[in-house]
């Protein structure tokens, strides 16, 4: 993500091992006649590659990924994230954008937006954004230099990288890690770039101006990649405080307000426009005919623009449930299930994610080669589960319902970016606020999305601690603690949906109550992160179960009797597997983020033998502690 590009002060690209010191934001790089240099600090000496030289192994160490370590597997995770590119190939697609912008500055027309340009080395220009202002300027007849490249980031999906040049511009590349299959990752660049044109042009969103990309290893680069403007800012996440005291007068701090406020502007503008489908926004080109979308659906209608008349085009969800290890399938297959879909039957977009996930483990339980035996009884319990998913998922909530004000429009084809978060909004001195990160986002009902992340809280409510909680000045300072964390979490969210209700007030029964218990199902189902995750859909549906009777007396569901059957065997056992995979997390240090560790605390915990490596190359933690906590 770009969530370094914030920062202002000196970098470091790794750390400890094969590290790469950053020098005044950038590897120190020297310009010659007719050769380029770049110095990279290996302490404690430097090595010195030529930029021209693709083939240096010394160069090696900067594309290899070193902002943390795993437990288990850590080499092959750490070879599954290497982005190296060429450098030379670099130079060349920025020496490309600089002759369009050329030409555009003497042919571009007013107030005309051009269409993508689909060059000839496979890569796709924006012609719009390749101003003078935005790409810079050199002496005739000289060449765009690389003159300085930074590591500013290694996320969860991308590597981000700063590139200085000789046009006193610096840009952002933004690679992904190949951690899934090509198409998957085509795919996910088209529309991830196509949204970022849309909300530019239609929704006055400031993002990034994407200049360039590239959806496959065929391009100059030899990688995916997207080639973007550099902004210059400070995160809004600095402010961000969620457990940040009341003022005197019992009212929420200032900085938290503004937070709140200024996410949800964003949000705002994102579930603005109503859209002709559900799935995901391309650029008309990149959208292939298909049993799904035979003709292409339209994004959306009356356009009075004639330059962007039918310049995006509904294509396939990039949504990441529909993705996220689904290599068993074949590509065919998959496609089957990641849609478009009609704007009349928004529960398809809720089935198919159901659908899919059972077409998964039934393909995986045909290879019973690749399986053992613990392994194949996960999957028939994934199986049952998913099963029951796809009974409940087009009966999840009466579409007709007048119990819910508004039911149809927020059932409508809205915009979900999947990572709105303080991490992801750019504060720039001069222009404003800035909205990163598209990665995944795609259309769905209103109905349908969570709060953001930051936001969700599905603990107990507390909405005054003195009212709430009569005896709280008795409360030892433990229960305090306890008590206050669940008021100011309740308090964050109030703001979050006070916000909505100002904006939105026709749509604010999308986080009534009993709408979060209808959707928890498919909540569950779209954020399972391990194997064992599936028991969390399982407790999801039995929950909803509880309450069936009373959401179908208030014709929230339609009239039926609730369509799966539970004995009392299954619930115990539910319940005991659930209690162990519980246990077995908080038993497993690092089980929230896969086995993965910031790459300072690694070396702190190794140093001091906390954890230790194990003959096969993984590590075990030897004892506990806080720092694991």
């Amino acid at each position: 993500m770009l969530r370094s590009l914030a920062s202002k002060q000196p970098a470091t690209v790794a750390r400890a091992g094969t590290a790469l010191r950053v020098f005044n934001e950038s590897i120190i790089c020297s310009r010659y006649t007719k050769v380029s240099s770049r110095c990279l600090s290996n302490n404690p000496g430097k090595v010195f590659t030529k930029l021209t030289d693709d083939n240096d192994p010394k160069r090696d160490a900067f594309f290899k990924y070193s902002w943390g370590s795993w437990i288990i597997n850590d080499k092959i995770e750490k070879e599954r994230r290497t982005t190296k590119f060429s450098i030379e190939g670099l130079n060349t697609i920025l020496n490309d954008l600089y002759s369009q912008s050329q030409t555009l500055a003497k042919t571009k027309k007013k107030d005309v937006v051009e269409p993508p340009c689909y060059n000839k080395n496979l890569t796709v220009s924006l012609p719009h954004n390749l101003s003078i202002e935005n790409i810079g300027t050199i002496n005739p007849n000289e060449k765009v230099q690389i003159v300085s490249m930074a590591s500013l980031h290694e996320g969860k999906h991308h590597r981000i990288y700063k590139i200085s040049t000789n046009l006193d511009k610096s840009f952002i590349l933004r690679i992904p890690y190949p951690l899934e299959k090509e198409h998957v990752i085509a795919e996910r660049i088209k529309s991830e770039v196509a949204t970022m044109d849309f909300v530019d042009l239609k929704l006055d969103i400031n993002t990034p101006k994407v200049f360039s990309f590239g959806v496959n290893k065929l391009n100059p680069l030899r990688q995916p990649f997207i080639l973007q403007e550099f902004v210059d800012g400070t995160l809004l996440m600095r402010d961000w405080s969620p457990l940040a005291n009341d003022t005197s007068e019992g009212k929420p701090d200032d900085k938290l307000k503004d937070v709140v406020g200024q996410v949800s502007k964003f949000h705002s503008k994102l579930i603005s426009t109503k859209f002709n489908g559900f799935g995901s926004i391309y650029f008309t080109k990149d959208v292939k005919e298909s049993e799904n979308n035979e003709k292409g659906t339209p994004l959306y209608d009356n356009e009075k623009d004639e330059s962007l008349r039918g310049r995006w085009k509904l294509g396939p969800s990039v949504d990441r449930s529909l993705w996220r290890r689904k290599d068993s399938l074949p590509v065919e297959e998959h496609k089957k299930f990641t849609g478009p879909w009609s704007a009349s039957s928004p529960l398809d977009v809720i089935k198919s994610i159901g659908s899919l996930e059972l077409a998964n483990v039934k393909e995986k339980l045909l290879s019973k080669e690749k399986i053992d035996a613990a392994e194949e009884a996960i999957l028939k319990e994934q199986e049952s589960t998913f099963t029951n998913f796809t009974k409940i998922s087009t009966k999840l909530i009466n579409v007709k319902t007048k119990a819910i004000p508004n039911i149809t429009e927020l059932l409508e084809p809205r915009m979900n970016h999947p990572d709105l978060d303080p991490m992801n909004v750019l504060i720039n001195d001069t222009k404003g606020a800035y909205l990163l990160d598209f990665e995944g986002t795609s259309l769905k009902p209103l109905l349908f999305q969570s709060s953001p992340q930051f936001m969700t809280y599905d603990g107990p409510k507390i909405f005054n601690l003195k009212k709430d909680i009569p005896e709280f000045d008795k409360l030892n300072e433990s229960e305090k603690v306890q008590y206050e964390f669940m008021y100011k979490r309740t308090r964050n969210q109030h703001l979050w949906e006070t916000k909505l209700y100002e904006r939105h007030p026709n749509l604010i029964s999308s986080v009534a109550p009993p709408i979060k218990m209808i959707r928890n199902p498919y909540t569950s189902m779209i954020e399972m992160k391990t194997k064992k995750d599936y028991l969390l859909v399982d407790e999801s549906l039995m929950q909803l179960k509880e309450i069936w009777d009373v959401l179908r007396k208030n014709k929230l569901v339609d009239d039926i009797e609730f369509p799966i059957d539970y004995t009392k065997e299954q619930i115990e056992k539910h319940v005991e597997d659930l209690n162990n995979y519980h246990e077995s997390l908080l038993s497993r240090p690092f089980a929230a983020t896969q086995g993965w560790i910031p790459q300072d605390m690694f070396e702190t915990l190794l140093k001091s033998k906390i954890i230790v490596k194990q003959a096969n190359g993984d590590y075990k933690v030897e004892q506990p502690t806080q720092a694991t906590k």
